[in-house]
């Protein structure tokens, strides 16, 4: 994913994410940040400028910054983030999506995984996902491209990421190019597996404000679509009970 703002080169970039960081070239990208987080990896790419120089590693924290937005790696672009998430295979053969996922390495013509290739996942390999569910919020689409899934749009799909810091700020609004693109985007986010043990874990943990809202986000999916597969159903029951656990042991805010 390429983010881009207003004020372009120079702006510094943080981690989002605790973790083992690692400077290193990356063919086109340039000098990156190469985070990982446990079975998730985060990529930042173009910095004009990093923390640590090239061949250097170390521990980072989330908030801590990495570099600052830039153009390298590149012969010519306009500044901006290249944001690369990846998941292990063993984590992502067990959540069950037939979202758009690319084998690291594989290059930028390969085409997706197919869904039975995603459930053969090596587990020590990376993966690249999708690295909206991972951000506190959406980000803008500011110029339509005709290759978008679903057909070309002029906003941001519907918000489908965990709430996080910013879970309190407007979401941008939804696609309204056309319906083909709404569709899909209900269909994806229908498809998409609610969670599984681990994924149950990480929700209790979220501040109680998150899990309602983590927690609503799941049934309006659900009663939009209608047509998420039992195994689904199963992971999002679950999800709520280890909620309610965690509600029963850390009570809300305020009361007693």
């Amino acid at each position: 994913m390429d983010i881009v703002n207003s004020e372009g080169a120079g702006t510094k970039i943080f981690s989002g994410s605790p973790g083992s960081v690692s400077y290193h070239n990356f063919k086109g990208g340039g000098v990156i940040a190469d985070v990982i987080s446990g079975d998730t990896r985060f990529l930042y790419l173009h910095m004009n400028t990093t923390t640590l120089p090239n061949g250097s590693s170390g521990q980072v924290a989330a908030g801590d910054q990495v570099g600052t937005m830039g153009c390298k790696g590149m012969g010519s672009c306009a500044p901006h983030l290249h944001l690369g998430t990846l998941l292990k295979g063993s984590v992502l053969a067990a959540t069950g999506t037939n979202g758009r996922v690319w084998r690291m390495g594989s290059g930028k013509g390969a085409s997706p995984m197919t869904a039975d290739a995603i459930k053969a996942a090596l587990p020590q390999a990376w993966y690249y996902v999708n690295p909206e569910p991972f951000l506190p919020r959406q980000i803008p689409i500011s110029n339509p491209y005709p290759d978008m899934a679903g057909g070309p749009r002029k906003t941001t799909l519907p918000k489908t990421c965990a709430p996080g810091a910013n879970e309190g700020a407007a979401s941008e609004p939804v696609s309204q190019s056309d319906s083909q693109s709404q569709q899909s985007a209900i269909a994806s986010a229908a498809e998409r597996a609610t969670g599984s043990e681990d994924q149950a874990v990480k929700v209790a943990n979220q501040p109680n404000r998150s899990l309602y809202l983590e927690l609503a986000r799941i049934n309006a999916t659900e009663l939009t679509a209608n047509s998420f597969d039992y195994d689904a159903q199963i992971d999002a029951a679950l999800a709520q009970l280890v909620t309610l656990y965690a509600l029963d042991a850390h009570p809300m805010e305020g009361q007693p």
